[in-house]
């Protein structure tokens, strides 16, 4: 953790430094400063954990240095040391959310005792940001959020997967049976946990699926692999039903998460339909699936949306073919990744290849022994596929739709809001929410959130100019104020404080 001790004594600086780096407490980084403007300048370089700072200085006293760091969001927690007892400044203090109050000398089990509780704080807002971020990642992986309407910077990420490889593993459950409980995790997580330093899981009821991130500096080999996911499947599990693993490991590149998912999904997929073994890993010659992934998708919205006859699916599949692997002569390893690129999209908005084909003719379709599409074409699958996807479409306009989502982002923008959460509200689908928003306002729904929740803060603080920029924040349901300002910033570029100063001038 990281601490700044500012005081204008630099014996009683370098005192006060000394003592809590014999106190063993958790703060290791600590920077002393001379006074508010010297603070000021080595907080451009610095973000510190928590400021230690004595009111009486020269040119910038401590309530005044507290109040532009507020406004510029570079701390959110202060302790105030002082040689006068004067309960004015406390007072004063404690409109600005100060922690503590300590009196010169400073008594060390004191200043311990202090240092202790606001460790332990820290510690609670970090492991709720852990898992606010795992929330916003959850977001984007499964249900492809854009990760720029993320207030998830690359800092962020690192501190979550900061080891050189991560994998991905999605277990999938199909028919009745249930998502793999928290025991059975455990155990996976134990056996990789050697090779895998940190290690995250994020469910999906409406996917049906348990991901497992995984960050290590090793990649985890194949036996490793089967080790930790093996003994919870049979082999011989009927097609359809039972769970199917699907793993996916690279270096790191935290700006195509998404991707990795994919590959995994892929992966998974040809487990389901074109292996015999419960789990498969997804190899780098297997072409890039995510980018043919993409182009599918986009065609199928882009048809659905528009309304395009079935006839010009017919016609437009030629420009499709090239983005796949292989010839335009549909061979078996086109065939292949297009009907994978064709579960995987299924699976992203909760469908099945069974549930528009029926169990036989999707076994016959995605067999591996069946010859490369000689009954049933490409444009075909795709034509059926958008032609189910519209017979099966709500049933209320999409404008109502819409409007109900609107309505309840509205009523509930105060609290932790997330796709998941709507999606149980309306019953629908996250990826179908998400594509709605797309079509009818042009914006994605977290742009949305991010958009309104913005407007009420701005609207509180033209009321409430002398209210706390954290207050604020959390009446808006941002629980961590750093999310707020980043937020605020990316969308307003200016920050908080800056609106405000702006709007009372």
């Amino acid at each position: 953790m990281k601490l700044m001790v500012v005081d204008d004594e630099p014996i009683i600086l370098n005192g006060i430094i000394r003592m809590i780096q014999k106190a063993n407490t958790s703060f290791i980084e600590i920077v002393g400063a001379a006074d508010g403007v010297d603070a000021l300048q080595k907080l451009a370089n610095f973000q510190p954990d928590l400021i230690l700072t004595d009111i009486h200085m020269p040119e910038m006293d401590g309530l005044a240095l507290i109040k532009e760091i507020q406004t510029l969001n570079l701390c959110n927690r202060f302790v105030i040391l002082t040689g006068y007892g004067d309960f004015a400044y406390a007072r004063q203090a404690l409109r600005y959310q100060v922690i503590d109050y300590l009196l010169k000398p400073i008594n060390k089990e004191e200043l311990v005792t202090v240092l202790t509780k606001v460790e332990q704080t820290i510690r609670d807002e970090q492991q709720l940001t852990i898992e606010h971020d795992l929330l916003l990642l959850k977001e984007h992986i499964l249900y492809n959020s854009p990760i720029e309407d993320m207030p998830l910077k690359p800092e962020q990420l690192h501190t979550l997967l900061p080891y050189p490889y991560t994998t991905i593993i999605v277990f999938q459950a199909y028919e009745s049976v249930p998502l793999l409980t928290a025991e059975r995790l455990e155990g996976v997580c134990a056996l990789l946990s050697h090779v895998c330093k940190k290690m995250y899981t994020v469910h999906s009821r409406f996917l049906r699926q348990t991901v497992l991130i995984a960050n290590g500096v090793h990649v985890p080999t194949d036996e490793e692999f089967q080790r930790a996911c093996g003994d919870l499947f049979d082999t011989k599990r009927i097609l359809g039903s039972g769970y199917c693993i699907g793993v996916s490991v690279r270096k790191n590149d935290n700006d195509n998460l998404r991707d990795l998912y994919i590959e995994a999904m892929a992966a998974m997929l040809f487990n389901r339909y074109f292996s015999n073994s419960s789990m498969t890993i997804y190899r780098p010659e297997s072409e890039n699936i995510h980018s043919d992934y993409n182009n599918l998708v986009q065609y199928i919205e882009h048809s659905l949306a528009q309304q395009i006859s079935i006839e010009q699916i017919e016609k437009d599949i030629q420009s499709i073919l090239p983005h796949f692997s292989g010839n335009a002569d549909c061979n078996n390893k086109l065939r292949e990744q297009f009907l994978i690129c064709v579960g995987v999209y299924l699976q992203s908005v909760g469908l099945t290849p069974e549930s528009i084909w029926g169990e036989h003719a999707a076994t016959k379709l995605f067999s591996p022994s069946s010859t490369p599409l000689e009954n049933i074409s490409v444009s075909e699958i795709i034509a059926q596929l958008v032609r189910y996807a519209r017979s099966t479409d709500h049933h209320q306009p999409h404008t109502q739709a819409i409007d109900k989502i609107v309505a309840f982002v509205e009523q509930n923008y105060k609290l932790d809001l997330s796709l998941d959460a709507v999606a149980d509200h309306v019953q629908m689908h996250p990826n179908y929410i998400s594509m709605l928003f797309r079509k009818e306002m042009g914006l994605t729904f977290l742009h949305y959130l991010h958009t309104f929740r913005l407007t009420k803060a701005k609207q509180i603080m033209q009321e409430n100019p002398e209210w706390p920029i954290n207050t604020i924040a959390e009446l808006v349901g941002y629980e961590n104020p750093r999310h707020f300002f980043k937020v605020f910033k990316k969308f307003e570029n200016i920050t908080p404080g800056q609106y405000r100063l702006g709007n009372s001038s």
